[in-house]
Order: structure tokens, then C-alpha cells, then sequence
């Protein structure tokens, strides 16, 4: 068979902006249904093995009216396919899937798109997989999926928005056509790490998805309003997949509760509010696409007019800077330089300060974070992605990256799990050849100074030309202008107050030429070599946010409601030596910082290290409870389980989440291993263990791992089994360990029999632990008619449940022997 060349972009692009595009819809549960993936290890090996059923699921979503038939190559990446000794068929197996949907498609009009999907690990610091390695797997697949022409590549199911990140930069780095980017959310618009959906639109849109949109998880109606908030703040063309309602078992088979009308009535609000592309997922048949065609197919796309925004992200959130109130606040306070200690820390790589300041500022109220990490003789590129890895789990503030080490910089925006600032390039050609690149392919905001191989300029004019330089570049290197934020660069008002009013003056023309750029001071340099230096900053602030200043890189802990006559009489240059201001304030002293608050029992402060996730501060503060307390093994028991007991009640509020867990998790190791090596207590064999699998033909871990780690906030020790683990295994490791609890997993209705052989074992083996099970479709009502002992809807019930199982109070390491899930 002829391989057709994939469609141009331009091409897919142009036909959403005229019609309406129909897209396929489960072609997962359509095989489950039929049966056709009894003979076969995964889906995608159908291809290869059975390329038959394949091509009957193609065709029967052809002949129901899909414009888009998404190949079969949704989990063929290399981590998954290696898991089941596939990886050298990797060729042929996304070959045949693409070709099979172009036999299908012979003779029509259809719009091939090679699949991609989650690899089922979390990339660092969530889990161990580097960024690195995340994206050569998805680079491995992208590739491949050009190779064989595909027209599109469409991202979905993806949970988690790093994992998104290295999906969109490899397909875009491999596969020339369109690429679109869908994500996956639980009902309250959340993904299981935190992300919300403005996080999601706001990486996706940076890293130039083509277009964005929403899949599987919910049914039709949840994921509609969630595309309205989609549509209200990106331009991007919007795709809309629901399921057909969550699945749920009913005499022993699966049933998705969601009815075609549903189906329909939803996506119909879902097009009003202007989106493109319509399709199913999970229990959407050929029926459910039929209906759709018959409705939307062809018609004109709804046009919207969409508030232009500026975002900022992280993680967990995403802020429009341009409705936040002037000044944008930066906090300054994460930067080494002339901190003896904090040096100290980061040269033995320690980050209890870089933490510390970053909640506090937070706190404080600071809109974005500075994060600088120069620190002499040390490794920046390391110190630097730690700091961004370790600070973005604990904070939802965006950051602003500052290095002047290019390395360093591209290292930790690739590892940002939002869209940063890069502080900062400047017009040295140099320079603007080094970060430019970096800013693009990042999708971050720069910070542009107007200085060059000449210095900084004293004139407006010539800072001007300097940015029209910057600007030329941006443009060249296909950078947004309004992701350029200018520094006209503020100089001491002791040593040239002329040069204040020439920046002040940048900042107003500015405005009138470049309308589309923000600006930026470092505010403290107008106060240096002079006392009371807030005195001069605040009163500077204030005048520079009458010429237009946006952002402000401060420290928020100060006073910034100054604003003092003497000190703008000089910020004017109406005070020749600054001879009135130093007769006003020779004799000022700024007050000594306060002492830290080491009057806190050593005890309550280890509480607060495990609360706040801070494990590198933990040995301190154990040693010294080790040092001076009668029973130290109980302070630090009961310190940590009360910390822990609060963690586990903030992850269900959902003020915590995955990763505050995981670092309260590792917090409380860390003090339970101390504890253990020095007083030589056997302080596992004080532990309740608790045994936690997926069960048997199930690969989905995500939520199991989630418990895991919420278990082990608890102080329970489990014992993971992975995932795909069988019935008789399961019970003869509880025969060997004596757990007090079995914990099931199981997100699909075709699994879910795997818990009752479980409860069966278990019963005909006489032994004790109770059984415990949970998974989408799993319910109360069939957790009591198979005999388990209790179910638990989220991570939260299962410790509760577990909690009150025990026979003794909590006493142990948090231990965990895990198989790695290849794939979800």
C-alpha cells in the first residue's frame, strides 16, 4: 500500500476554522466488549496479531460519520511495549495501526491521528522517571508516528501536566503536523496532582499545542462546563471527548450510565460556546458518533471573542496577570547571594531555606517567586532544577527563573511544571542567541534588560533602541511581543539620581510604543549605599507605578506604604548629594531581624517539618529530641502521626495534594529511620502493614499510588504489589507478612471479578486481613455482594478504614517495596 504524506498543518487548522470536525469515539471499550482482547497482552499488539478487529472497530466509526479516526497506537510507547517484550515490533505496530485506519478510511475524506497517551510513570519529583527520560519515550513514538504519516498526533488521557509538557515538546520536535493536547480531569476540574484547567490551557498554549482539549473521566455534562472555561480564555481550537458516564457493574457486566441524549445534549452546549471538535470516549460507541455526525457534522464552528490574557503558571494554578493589581509582586528573597547560611545550605544541599522563603513570601503575598541559585564553586544546572523541582511542589505561585548560566536556565524551565519567567536576557547578541531559543521552545515570559555590549545606556532614547533590538528578535524567534517584560534598569539614586528620572521617563514612552509589553524593576538598586533604604525603595515604587510599572521584584516582607518628601525631593535630583536625605536618616538603624523561632519545643517543630513536607530539616530537629527527651521514640511518634493525621485531613479538603503528600511522607520516614538507626528499636516489627495491588488483567495505577502514599502519611507501612498482580499472589503474601488490611484496586469494570477471586482465596485460606476495595467503577453496593469487608471511595476513607483496624497505636517506618507500573 502507497503511504499517504501527512496533511500540513495549515491545512487541519484552516478546516476548524469552517466546520465542525467529528472525531471517533472508545475504541478501548468496544474491544472489551467484543472480547478481542482476550488473545493479546495490550490493545495496541491487535495490530500486528489481529489486524482484522482492528479494522472492524475503524470502520464502524467511518461508516457512523468520524472525520478524525485516532490510530491505535494510544500506549505503544517504548516503556510500555518493553514491559511486554514488544518494544523491537514497536515499528510495526504503530505502521499497521495508522495503515489499517487509512484502508478503513479509503475513499473518504478522513483525518488520521496517530494516538499518544500517558506512560504511566511520574516524572521527577513525583516519581523517578527524569524529564529527560519522559520525553525520549514520547520522542520514540512521535517519531514513529511521522514515520508512518499520520495527519495529526492527538495527546490524551494525560494526567498530569509535566507529563503533558514532555508529550507536547517531543511530538512537536518529531512530527510536523498538527498536534493537539488533551487532558483529563476528575469532576471538581481538578487532575489527581493538582492541576486545575486554566494550569492546563496555559502550558498547553505556551508550548504551541495547535489545539487543546478535554477527554475521558467524567460523563458528557461535567466535562461541558468544564470546556466553557476552556473556550472563555484561549483562542486555541477546542476538542470535546466526555465518556458515556462513569462505568459501573451490574450483574457481573460493565454499563456506562450516560444515554446518547445526554451525549448529545451536552455536546450541542459544548458547541454553542464555540468549540471545534467533538468525539467519545469510554463507552461511546458507533451509535453515540452516528447521532453526533447527524447534529454537528459540517456545521460552522460558533465564533467567540476571547479576553486577552497574559497567564503565568504553576502546577497548581494559573494567574491572568493582567487582572492582578499593580505592582505584580516577585519576592526576592530566594537568592544566596551575601547569605553566609543559606550558602552554606545550598553547598550541602540543603533547601530548608529555599523552602522556608518560599512559603513565607508566598504568605506575604508575592504573586511570583525569583529563584536564584548562584552560589560560587557549586553545580548551578543541579542546584537550580532542585531548588524549581522542590519549590513548585509546596507553593502554587508561579516563578521567575534567574541565572546567567544558559544550562542552568533551559534545565530548570524544562523541569517548571507551569510557564515561568526567564530573569533574564538583554540586547547582546549573545545573549539574545542563547535565552531566545530557550524562551520559545519553553513557552516562558522574559525578562528583557535594556543594556547591551555598551553598558546600560543614560538615555531614554537609547534604551529604546536597545528594546526595539529585543523586540526585533522576539519576532524573529516567533516569541509573543507580550511575553517580553522590559527592565529599563533602575541606578542608585546616591551615586546618579540624574538617571532616575531618564528610567521613569523609558517606562512612559514605553507604554505608548510597545502598549503589549510589561515592565519591570528590580526596585532595592535605587536604594544602594544609603540608609534607610525602604525608605527610598517604597517611595521609588510608588512613582514608578505612576509611569506604568507592572512587575516589581521586592522583598514582600517590607513596609512598602512609605512615601516620604525628602526621599522624592531626591529620587527628583533635587537634593544635590543626597544632602538632606542623609541629614533626615544618617542616624537610622534598621531594627535587628528577629531571632528564629527556636522557642518552640523541638517536638512542635518537627511537627511542622512533616506538615510542611521539609525532610531535610528533620535529622536537626530529631537529633535533638534524640538529645534532650526522656521517651524520644515517643515525641517523635506522636509528633509526626499528628502532623500526618492533619496532611491526610488537607488531601481530602484538597488544600493537599499528591506531591505535599508524598513530601509529608518522605518527612516522616526520614524521622522514623533516625529514630530507629539510634535507639536500635525494631521499629517495623511495631508496624501495621498493609498489602496494596491492582489486580489481576488491570494496569491502571495511578489512584492505587495515591493511597499508597496517603497509607503511608498515616504511618502505615505498605507493602505495593504493583499492578496486573494475581489472586493467589496477593493472599500468599499476606500468609507471609500478616498485614492488617488488603487494599484492591481496579478502574475497569472488566477487572473488577479479580477482587472477588481475592475475597474467595482469602476465605478458604482462614486467614485475617480484612479486605478493602476501591477503583472508578467500583461501589459500595459491589463491595458487599462479593464479601469484601469495606470499600472506600478516595485515599482518604481507605486510611480511615485501615485506622480503625489497628490493635495498637502506630509505631513505624513507612516502608514500601513497589513494582514499577510500566504503563496506566
Amino acid at each position: 500500500m502507497k503511504v499517504k504524506k501527512n496533511m500540513d498543518k495549515q491545512k487541519f487548522l484552516n478546516l476548524l476554522k469552517t466546520k465542525v470536525l467529528i472525531m471517533d469515539g472508545a475504541t478501548g471499550t468496544q474491544l472489551q466488549k467484543k472480547k478481542y482482547l482476550d488473545d493479546v497482552e495490550i490493545p495496541e499488539e491487535l495490530n500486528i496479531k489481529f489486524p482484522e478487529r482492528i479494522s472492524e472497530i475503524y470502520s464502524s466509526y467511518v461508516n457512523a460519520g468520524s472525520d478524525i479516526i485516532l490510530a491505535n497506537t494510544f500506549g505503544a510507547n517504548p516503556i510500555r511495549l518493553k514491559h511486554y517484550n514488544l518494544l523491537e515490533k514497536a515499528s510495526e505496530i504503530i505502521g499497521e495501526g495508522i495503515n489499517l485506519a487509512r484502508k478503513a478510511a479509503a475513499g473518504k475524506d478522513i483525518i488520521v491521528a496517530g494516538d499518544i497517551s500517558s506512560l504511566g510513570e511520574y516524572i521527577e519529583p513525583l516519581g523517578t522517571l527524569s524529564f529527560d527520560e519522559a520525553y525520549e519515550a514520547f520522542a520514540f513514538q512521535a517519531a514513529m508516528i511521522a514515520k508512518y504519516n499520520a495527519d495529526i498526533i492527538i495527546i490524551e488521557t494525560m494526567p498530569e501536566i509535566k507529563e503533558l509538557k514532555a508529550a507536547v515538546l517531543a511530538a512537536k520536535d518529531n512530527f510536523s503536523g498538527a498536534v493537539v493536547a488533551q487532558m483529563t480531569f476528575s469532576q471538581d476540574g481538578m487532575t489527581v496532582t493538582g492541576s486545575d484547567i486554566l494550569s492546563f490551557v496555559t502550558m498547553a498554549e505556551s508550548l504551541g499545542a495547535d489545539a487543546i482539549g478535554l477527554n475521558c473521566s467524567v460523563g458528557a455534562k461535567d466535562l461541558a462546563a468544564m470546556a466553557k472555561i476552556l473556550r472563555e480564555n484561549t483562542a486555541l481550537p477546542i476538542s470535546f471527548k466526555p465518556n458515556a458516564g462513569m462505568p459501573t457493574l451490574i450483574n457481573r457486566e460493565t454499563v456506562f450510565p450516560g444515554t446518547i441524549e445526554e451525549f448529545i445534549e451536552s455536546s450541542l452546549e459544548a458547541y454553542s460556546c464555540g468549540i471545534n471538535m467533538f468525539g467519545g470516549c469510554c463507552g461511546t460507541n458507533p451509535d453515540y458518533i452516528k447521532a453526533l455526525s447527524k447534529e454537528l457534522k459540517d456545521k460552522k464552528p460558533v465564533c467567540v471573542n476571547v479576553k486577552k490574557k497574559f497567564f503565568l503558571s504553576s502546577r497548581n494554578k494559573a494567574y491572568d496577570i493582567n487582572s492582578i493589581k499593580r505592582p505584580v509582586i516577585i519576592g526576592e528573597r530566594i537568592n544566596p547571594t551575601g547569605r553566609k547560611k543559606f550558602q552554606e545550605e545550598l553547598s550541602a544541599g540543603i533547601f530548608s531555606l529555599v523552602k522556608d522563603e518560599a512559603r513565607s513570601q508566598a504568605a506575604a503575598g508575592a504573586n511570583l517567586l525569583d529563584v536564584n541559585m548562584g552560589v560560587p564553586n557549586t553545580d548551578e544546572v543541579k542546584l537550580l532544577t532542585e531548588a524549581v523541582n522542590k519549590i513548585q511542589e509546596i507553593v502554587s505561585v508561579p516563578l521567575c527563573i534567574d541565572s546567567s548560566d544558559p544550562k542552568a536556565l533551559e534545565q530548570a524551565v524544562k523541569n517548571c511544571a507551569g510557564k515561568p519567567l526567564i530573569n533574564s536576557v538583554n540586547g547582546e547578541k549573545s545573549k539574545l542567541e542563547t535565552i531566545m531559543p530557550i524562551a520559545k521552545r519553553y513557552g516562558c515570559g522574559l525578562i528583557a534588560l535594556t543594556t547591551d555590549e555598551n553598558g546600560i545606556p543614560k538615555t531614554t532614547r537609547k534604551r529604546l533602541e536597545i528594546a526595539v533590538k529585543i523586540l526585533e528578535a522576539a519576532d524573529r524567534y516567533g516569541i509573543k511581543r507580550e511575553n517580553i517584560i522590559f527592565d529599563y534598569l533602575v541606578l542608585s539614586a546616591s551615586a546618579t539620581p540624574e538617571q532616575i528620572s531618564e528610567t521613569l521617563n523609558a517606562v512612559k514612552e514605553s507604554k505608548k510604543l510597545y502598549p503589549e509589553c510589561k515592565i519591570l524593576f528590580g526596585v532595592s538598586n535605587v536604594s544602594f549605599g544609603l540608609p534607610s533604604r525602604q525608605t527610598i525603595n517604597s517611595t521609588f515604587l510608588k512613582m514608578a507605578l505612576e509611569a506604568g510599572l507592572d512587575f516589581a521584584i521586592i522583598n514582600p516582607h517590607e513596609d512598602w506604604n512609605i512615601s516620604d518628601p525628602i526621599a522624592k525631593n531626591l529620587l527628583d535630583n533635587k537634593d544635590p548629594g543626597a544632602k538632606k536625605y542623609m541629614e533626615a536618616f544618617s542616624s537610622y538603624k534598621k531594627p535587628a531581624p528577629k531571632a528564629e523561632q527556636e522557642t518552640l519545643p523541638a517536638g512542635k517543630r518537627l511537627y511542622f517539618a512533616v506538615l510542611n513536607g521539609n525532610k531535610e530539616s528533620v535529622p536537626t530537629i530529631v537529633s535533638k529530641i534524640i538529645e534532650t527527651d526522656e521517651n524520644p521514640f515517643n515525641a517523635v511518634n506522636d509528633n509526626v502521626l499528628e502532623a500526618l493525621n492533619l496532611v491526610g485531613d488537607k488531601f481530602a479538603a484538597k488544600e493537599y495534594f499528591l506531591p505535599q503528600i508524598i513530601m509529608s511522607a518522605e518527612a516522616a520516614q526520614t524521622a522514623f529511620a533516625i529514630v530507629k538507626n539510634t535507639l536500635k528499636k525494631d521499629i517495623a516489627s511495631l508496624t501495621d502493614k498493609v498489602i496494596m495491588a491492582t489486580v489481576k488483567g488491570d494496569v491502571h495505577d495511578i489512584g492505587k499510588n495515591i493511597v499508597c502514599a496517603v497509607l503511608e502519611s498515616y504511618g502505615f507501612e505498605v507493602i505495593d504489589m504493583g499492578i496486573d498482580v494475581d489472586a493467589q499472589d496477593i493472599v500468599d503474601k499476606a500468609q507471609e507478612i500478616k498485614p492488617i488490611a488488603i487494599g484492591l484496586s481496579a478502574l475497569m469494570t472488566t477487572t473488577m471479578p479479580e477482587m472477588e477471586k481475592v475475597v474467595k482465596i482469602r476465605n478458604t485460606a482462614h486467614i485475617q486481613p480484612k479486605i478493602i476495595i476501591g477503583g472508578a467503577a467500583v461501589t459500595k453496593k459491589y463491595a458487599d455482594e462479593i464479601g469484601a469487608d469495606a470499600y472506600a471511595k478516595d485515599a482518604v476513607e481507605t486510611a480511615k478504614y485501615v485506622k480503625s483496624l489497628q490493635k495498637k497505636p502506630l509505631q513505624g517506618a513507612c516502608t514500601r517495596q513497589t513494582k514499577k507500573a510500566p504503563f496506566l
